[in-house]
């Protein structure tokens, strides 16, 4: 196509956000009403992806390629495939969404929507970029609106999360920079195209220092035990917008950047350091919901099994099965709906008792039954109940990961059974009982905070019934990777053995 879609989606909310920085700041409802234009329109716009994207095939699709700075063979190249369409998808969903969410936001409206925004367009930048300066560019530019959100807009501790989570991130960042330049001049200084470096030829040791280096930077994003500390102390202190985009949007970045650009860059370093990263992400599922199962705040609970979630995600990519790693793709689009869903929900039950403290409710479900019925909802797709989106993402990657790592599946599905005993465990003394505590004065969602749960709901169950069509796009992208990894293995395990029966037939003929 020659319309320039993936740029429309990433212009339009920075112009909406430019348009915001022009209004007196006192105009508090003008700037919500934009905002909202802003990330609806786009979201609209994001829809043609759907239509114009051909299904069955691997490559990249809609591709937009214009020279930017030819000197440094940097391009503005953009595309999409099956790993990064939904992706973007969820991004231009969860954002009108969040608007909506901080509609009563009365405190520095102006600079909170106008991040909002800026965050929007730089998320998609990274899920459609295919020049990796662009790429990192974007990266990059993602931290200041969500330090803004955090340091500005949050808890009582919301300085030392901002800074924790901004040096983390610019440091696995900067590392993945230097990462980029070797790779760079590697090509011959020529290109810095997705494709241009693809081809590049590295002797194992270099794949390994380059794999580490850029694991740093999306192994923070996932994030991966033990650099996920940022984690809880961000969601924590984040408003519930902040809690909901880092979720739904920022922690994929991770998983989406292993399999653009771990896996096909670094085979052999893949194969070589995926035991122990599976360790990690085996780790990272059964403490994330140890730990969530101790906590006394909701949303602190909330944060840790996101922790143990996207473990799930690490061990379907790093099994280099097909069906496990195109499991973790759909398995980042659920976590994104369900766990950006249960952030709302608690900052809905924020904003009316000030508490998120799980012993100070019980009856939640006598006084305010529709909360409850979503609520309930929510969390059963959380711990993959079957009918429900968890279940059609979580039990691929057990099943992909089972055929080539046994042992990693086996474990990884007590995180299964633990997070049903965490979130159900809440569940029972938040939601029943006798009506006592905050939850005596808490009042039902508003019409309006219903309407923003609906979407994520029937896509919840949508999802969980008919899975086919994600799988349809994602599998062909996914297969793709994960086979070009297993044949450069097989081929560079294949050379020493051919090099050996080369070397005895000369001998023999000498002989």
């Amino acid at each position: 196509m020659d319309f320039p879609l993936l740029t429309l989606l990433i212009v339009l909310p920075a112009i909406f956000a430019a348009l915001i920085a022009a209004v007196p700041g006192d105009r508090r409802d003008v700037i919500r009403g934009m905002a909202l234009a802003g990330t609806v329109i786009t979201f609209v716009a994001s829809l043609l992806l759907l239509g114009w994207f051909s299904v069955g095939e691997p490559g990249f699709q809609l591709e937009e390629t214009a020279q930017w700075i030819p000197q440094w063979g940097v391009t503005y190249r953009l595309g999409v495939d099956g790993v990064s369409l939904f992706l973007v998808l969820l991004t231009t969903l969860i954002m009108p969404l969040a608007i909506l969410a901080a509609w009563d936001q009365v405190e520095g409206v102006k600079g909170f929507f106008g991040s909002l925004l800026a965050l929007q367009a730089a998320m998609v930048g990274v899920f459609v970029a295919l020049d990796l300066i662009l790429f990192y560019v974007f990266f990059e530019i993602m931290l200041v609106p969500m330090y803004a959100l955090i340091g500005i807009w949050g808890g009582k501790n919301r300085r030392y999360a901002a800074l924790k989570f901004f040096l983390y991130t610019l440091i696995g960042g900067l590392l993945m920079l230097v990462a980029i330049l070797y790779l760079y001049f590697a090509a011959g200084a020529q290109s810095f195209d997705y494709d241009v470096i693809r081809q590049v030829e590295l002797t194992t040791v270099e794949q390994t220092w380059l794999f580490l280096a850029f694991f740093a930077a999306f192994g923070i994003k996932v994030p991966v035990f033990p650099v996920h500390t940022w984690l809880p102390d961000a969601h924590t202190e984040a408003p519930t917008v902040g809690s909901v985009i880092l979720a739904a949007v920022l922690l994929k970045i991770g998983g989406y950047g292993f399999l653009r650009f771990s896996l096909p860059y670094f085979p052999e370093a893949t194969t070589t350091l995926a035991p122990p990263i599976l360790v990690l992400g085996v780790i990272a599922v059964i403490y994330g919901a140890l730990v969530a199962m101790v906590q006394a705040d909701i949303k602190k609970l909330v944060a840790y099994s996101s922790v143990a979630h996207l473990g799930f995600v690490v061990l379907g990519i790093f099994a280099l099965d097909v069906t496990g790693a195109a499991g973790s793709v759909v398995q980042m689009i659920n976590h994104g709906l369900t766990t950006g869903a249960l952030f709302l929900l608690v900052g809905f039950m924020y904003e009316r008792t000030h508490s998120r403290m799980i012993a100070d409710y019980s009856g939640l479900m006598s006084a305010t039954p529709v909360f409850g019925g979503l609520f309930l909802v929510t969390a059963m797709s959380s711990v993959a109940l079957p009918g429900l989106n968890g279940f059609v993402g979580e039990f691929p990657i057990l099943l992909g990961t089972f055929q080539s790592v046994p042992w990693a599946a086996v474990l990884a599905a007590f995180g299964v059974i633990f997070a049903a005993l965490y979130l159900l465990w809440a569940y029972q003394r938040m939601f029943h009982g006798p009506v006592e505590g905050l939850a005596a004065k808490m009042t039902d969602l508003k019409p309006r905070e219903i309407g923003i749960m609906v979407p994520l709901i029937l896509l919840m169950v949508g999802i969980g019934l008919y899975p086919q069509p994600m799988y349809d796009r994602v599998t062909p992208s996914v297969e793709a990777i994960v086979v070009d990894v297993q044949e450069a293995t097989a081929a560079d395990a294949h050379e020493p053995a051919v090099a050996d029966e080369v070397d005895g037939a000369d001998e023999e003929a000498d002989q």
